[in-house]
C-alpha cells in the first residue's frame, strides 16, 4: 500500500466532509439510513474589551451542543414524523457580565452566569402532513431556528455574536421569576408551544401559539400558560430582483400575559400598599424583514451574500423596547475555493420606551436607548473547522459606561 497517497486521499476526504464523523459509510451515514441522525457542534470564544469604561480584560468559555433527530419512517413507523432535540453545556466565563450593555455581545454565551444553570435541553415533534402543511410542537431554542435565516443566519455559531443578529426579538416575552432576565427581557431564547407552517405558489405562511415566558423556567414546562398565551402570525413572500432570490417578511403578534407598568414605576410602592395592581396587560409587536442575495452562486443558490434589514415595533408599555433596528450585508465569499467562508457587517439600534427611560430616572438609573456595530470574518479551515474573528462598536444602555470596542476570537467545529 502507498502510505503518501492513502495520507493524501485521506486529507483530501478530511477537506471534504461536513463534519468529522461524516466519512463514507462511516457511523453516522449508516445511522442515517436508520432515520437516526447525531450531531455534535462545539463553540470555544476568546473575547475582552479593548477600550471603554469597564475594566479591559478577556475571558474564554464555550458551548457544547449535541443534536439527534429521529425519522419515523426509517424507523420503520410512520411517514413525516419527526423527533430533533438538541442539549447545550455551557463552559467557561464570558465578557457579557461586565459590558453594562443590554444585549449580551455574545449571544452564544447569554446564560454563563454565576449561580445559574449551565446547561439545558430542548425537544420538539414535527409531523408532516403533506409537502407544504407541518405541525411541530415541544420546547425549542429560538436561536436555532434563527441559524436557519438566509444571509443573516443567527444562533451566534458562525455569522454576527450579539444577540440583537442572533436572535431578532418577538416583542412578547415576559421574565420568569428565577430566570435570567437578559438585561431587559428582549424574547424568550427558550420557547414552548406549537407551530404550524403552510407553503403556497404565493409564499410561506406561519402562526405560533406559545407560552410567553422563557421556558428554561421549569414553572412553564410543569404549569404552561398560566401567566398568559403569546400568538404570532407571520408571512414570507419570496421575490427575486435582478434574478437574484430575496424574501421578505412580515410579523405580527400579541400577548394577553401581564407586565410591569411603565408609566409610574417609581410609585410602585404606594400602588402596591393600596391593593393597585402595578402590572399592565396585553402585549404587541409588529415587524418587517427583508434578505435580499446581491450575489449568488450559479451551483448552489443558497451560498451567496446580500442586504438583510429587520425593522420592528411594539406596544412600549409594558414592552421596555419600543422599536427596533437591524441592517447590513453579510453571507459566503465566492472567490472559488472560499465559499464555505462567512463574513459579515451590522448595525443596530434598540430604542428604548421613554415610559422605561422616565421611571428609571426617577429611581435615579440612568438608561438610554442602546446601538452598535459588528463585523466578523468567518474562515473555514475545512468545511468543519471554522475560526472567526469579530469586532463589536457599542454605545450601552447604561449612561455611566463610555463606548465599548470588544473584539472576539471564535472557533467552531462539528464532530
Amino acid at each position: 500500500m502507498n502510505t503518501h497517497a492513502f495520507a493524501d486521499d485521506s486529507l483530501a476526504l478530511l477537506t471534504q466532509q461536513s463534519s468529522l464523523a461524516d466519512t463514507p459509510n462511516g457511523p453516522k451515514e449508516q445511522l442515517k439510513t436508520y432515520g437516526i441522525q447525531p450531531d455534535l457542534w462545539i463553540t470555544q470564544i476568546c473575547q475582552g474589551i479593548m477600550s471603554g469604561s469597564p475594566p479591559k480584560g478577556g475571558f474564554c468559555g464555550g458551548k457544547l451542543d449535541a443534536f439527534l433527530r429521529l425519522d419515523s419512517e426509517k424507523l420503520g413507523l410512520w411517514k413525516g414524523f419527526h423527533v430533533t432535540t438538541q442539549f447545550e453545556q455551557y463552559t467557561g466565563n464570558t465578557v457579557n457580565n461586565i459590558t453594562g450593555t443590554l444585549l449580551p455581545p455574545s449571544a452564544i454565551q447569554a446564560f454563563v452566569q454565576p449561580n445559574y444553570y449551565h446547561n439545558t435541553l430542548t425537544l420538539f415533534v414535527t409531523q408532516n402532513i403533506d409537502d407544504h402543511l407541518s405541525i411541530s410542537a415541544g420546547k425549542v431554542n429560538m436561536m436555532t431556528l434563527a441559524a436557519e435565516t438566509p444571509i443573516l443566519g443567527g444562533g451566534g455559531w458562525e455569522t454576527f455574536l450579539n444577540r440583537a443578529f442572533a436572535v431578532p426579538k418577538t416583542g412578547i416575552g415576559i421574565t420568569a421569576p428565577g430566570t435570567l432576565a437578559d438585561r431587559v427581557i428582549v424574547s424568550p431564547t427558550y420557547t414552548l408551544g406549537t407551530l404550524v407552517n403552510l407553503k403556497t405558489a404565493i409564499g410561506k405562511f406561519m402562526i405560533a401559539v406559545a407560552d410567553p415566558r422563557n421556558a428554561e423556567d421549569p414553572r412553564v414546562i410543569q404549569h404552561p400558560f398560566e401567566r398568559g398565551v403569546a400568538l404570532t402570525a407571520g408571512y414570507t413572500l419570496p421575490i427575486k430582483l435582478a434574478d437574484f432570490q430575496g424574501y421578505h417578511t412580515i410579523r405580527a403578534a400579541y400577548s394577553d400575559a401581564r407586565g410591569f407598568d411603565l408609566d409610574d414605576m417609581d410609585g410602585a410602592r404606594a400602588r402596591l400598599s393600596r391593593g393597585q395592581p402595578i402590572t399592565k396587560k396585553g402585549f404587541w409587536f409588529a415587524g418587517y424583514a427583508v434578505q435580499q442575495y446581491l450575489m449568488q452562486s450559479e451551483k448552489d443558490p443558497s451560498v451567496g451574500w446580500g442586504l438583510f434589514t429587520n425593522i420592528s415595533i411594539s406596544d412600549g408599555n409594558p414592552n421596555p423596547v419600543k422599536w427596533s433596528l437591524l441592517t447590513g450585508l453579510a453571507g459566503n465569499n465566492l472567490f472559488e475555493g472560499r465559499e464555505h467562508d462567512k463574513w459579515g457587517i451590522g448595525y443596530y439600534h434598540y430604542g428604548l420606551s421613554q415610559s422605561l427611560i422616565d421611571g428609571l430616572e426617577n429611581l435615579e438609573l440612568y438608561r438610554r436607548s442602546e446601538g452598535g456595530v459588528e463585523c466578523f470574518y468567518n474562515y473555514a479551515i475545512t468545511p468543519l473547522i471554522h475560526i472567526s474573528a469579530d469586532l463589536q462598536i457599542i454605545d450601552p444602555w447604561k449612561t455611566e459606561k463610555t463606548r465599548e470596542t470588544i473584539g472576539a476570537i471564535r472557533l467552531f467545529t462539528k464532530i
